[in-house]
């Protein structure tokens, strides 16, 4: 076997990085959150969300589930702070 085509088949074992979790906060407005298992809570100000490892708490006020699918999920309204548990 060349020295080529040991590399090329050991690279194409190696499975790629990513992670079960990912959280974008557009600004004090919005949080989108992907790989999300369930909704553990919601009131209008606090949404505490389970992922596969742990969960996520959002506080704030007059929140509101804007989108849910599929394990994407929008949170808006006034957004105070975030926290991974």
């Amino acid at each position: 076997m060349s020295f080529f085509s040991e590399i090329s088949r050991s690279i194409s074992n190696v499975t790629p990085f990513e992670p079960s979790f990912k959280a974008t906060i557009c600004g004090d407005n919005a949080v989108y959150l992907q790989g999300v298992k369930s909704i553990k809570s919601y009131d209008v100000d606090r949404v505490e969300i389970s992922l596969k490892n742990g969960g996520f708490i959002i506080v704030g006020e007059n929140l509101t589930v804007k989108k849910y699918v599929l394990g994407d999920l929008v949170i808006c309204g006034k957004i105070k702070s975030t926290e991974r548990i």
